[in-house]
C-alpha cells in the first residue's frame, strides 16, 4: 500500500476533505441501494413462498377457493389447533432446536 502525501495547505486540506466526503456519500448511497435490493429480494421470496403454499393448500382443500377469508381463517384455526397438528408442530420445533 502506498502512503498518501499529507496535505500541507488549507486548500489541500479542504480539497481532501471534499474528496473524502464525496466518497462517504457514494458509499452511503451504495449501501442504500444494496439495502433496497435486499428488501426487494426478500419480498419476492416471501411472495413466492406464500403463493406456492397457498396453491398447495388449495389443491388439498379445493373448498378454500370459494370460502370467504373469515371462513378460511376459522377452518385453519380449527385444523391447526387439533391435537395431531399441535403434536406435529411440537416435534418440528424440537427437530429445529436440536
Amino acid at each position: 500500500m502506498t502512503k498518501k502525501k499529507t496535505p500541507q495547505t488549507i486548500e489541500e486540506c479542504n480539497a481532501e476533505l471534499e474528496r473524502t466526503q464525496k466518497k462517504i456519500r457514494q458509499y452511503e448511497n451504495r449501501s442504500k441501494m444494496l439495502d433496497r435490493r435486499l428488501a426487494i429480494e426478500k419480498r419476492k421470496g416471501r411472495n413466492h413462498r406464500l403463493c406456492s403454499r397457498g396453491g398447495f393448500i388449495e389443491s388439498i382443500v379445493p373448498e378454500l377457493i370459494t370460502m370467504t377469508d373469515e371462513d378460511a381463517q376459522t377452518f385453519f384455526r380449527l385444523a391447526l389447533t387439533s391435537e395431531p397438528a399441535r403434536e406435529f408442530l411440537r416435534k418440528r420445533a424440537e427437530e429445529t432446536t436440536s
